[in-house]
């Protein structure tokens, strides 16, 4: 029995398919990575032009790294500098939580050991 027939008939694990498949998504990623900031500066213009959103909408403008970076899972993205930056700007500008909303910042540096030891 070949890996043809024992893999349903999607051919054998790296087959020119899988390999034209991944070069397709790079591709796409890196049409979306070259263009994702030029969206969010539309975004932004048309949010500050149409709602006078100027102020609350730069914040958009922290999502670019955020995109950029890759992260293993959800929590290694929520313990990044900057998305606890972009989280403690709204709590602040939203929700007038600029007290209690610093103590967000303490993320940072525990979550090596958290990570650890969790």
């Amino acid at each position: 029995m070949t890996d043809f027939d024992q893999n349903g008939g999607l051919g054998p694990e790296g087959s020119y398919f899988e390999a034209k498949a991944r070069a397709e998504e790079e591709a796409r990623r890196r049409k979306s990575d070259a263009t994702f900031p030029i969206w969010i500066s539309v975004l932004y213009i048309v949010l500050g032009a149409l709602f006078g959103w100027w102020h609350p909408g730069w914040l958009l403008f922290f999502t670019i790294p955020l995109h950029y970076m890759r992260p293993k899972n959800t929590m290694d993205l929520l313990a990044n500098p900057v998305m606890v930056t972009l989280m403690y700007l709204v709590l602040g500008f939203f929700f007038h939580l600029w007290h209690p909303g610093w103590l967000i910042f303490l993320i940072i540096p525990l979550w090596p050991f958290l990570q650890k030891n969790g």
